[in-house]
């Protein structure tokens, strides 16, 4: 039996590989590893800890969207330090223009959900502390709104958006 010892990376498709790349570097801080042109990809890292934990391959212009409620990838998650840095990002994504899915504590997350440029969705979340994660009888089951993020969409709204 296969024992991996966790998720090297993940390569997304996107339209325009300069516009991605500029997302993921300025709205979510990560690094470039490795640019190659010539197959059209940018591989990226955050805190340069990896060779890439991320890899925007470019499809062009003209790539259709995945239809909803079809197979294939939900989300992208980046784990954040804490509440502090979470707090941190939902003001930053919101001063940078990014519309925001949902904002919701989990239980076992607090969670920022948004899309990138190419409509893929992809979350920021730190782990919830050991003491608040007691109060869940269902820690993967929390749809309660954030409370620093009043104006996000509730998840049960959200949902429908979410599960595309």
């Amino acid at each position: 039996m296969i024992r991996p010892d966790r998720i090297g990376h993940v390569v997304i498709k996107v339209r325009d590989l300069q516009r991605s790349t500029k997302f993921y570097t300025e709205v979510l801080g990560l690094t470039v590893m490795k640019a190659e042109p010539g197959f059209k990809m940018t591989f990226l890292a955050s805190n340069g800890r990896d060779h890439h934990e991320l890899a925007l391959m470019e499809v062009g212009s003209g790539a259709p969207l995945s239809p909803p409620h079809s197979v294939g990838l939900s989300h992208i998650a980046f784990r954040l330090r804490d509440e502090a840095h979470l707090r941190a990002a939902y003001s930053d994504l919101k001063a940078q223009g990014v519309d925001i899915l949902t904002a919701v504590n989990h239980g076992v997350t607090k969670s920022v959900y948004f899309r990138d440029p190419d409509g893929n969705q992809v979350e920021v979340y730190c782990d919830a502390l050991p003491d608040e994660l007691a109060k869940f009888p269902d820690p993967y089951a929390g749809t309660e709104r954030l409370d620093f993020a009043g104006d996000a969409p509730d998840f049960t709204e959200a949902f429908s958006e979410l599960s595309k």
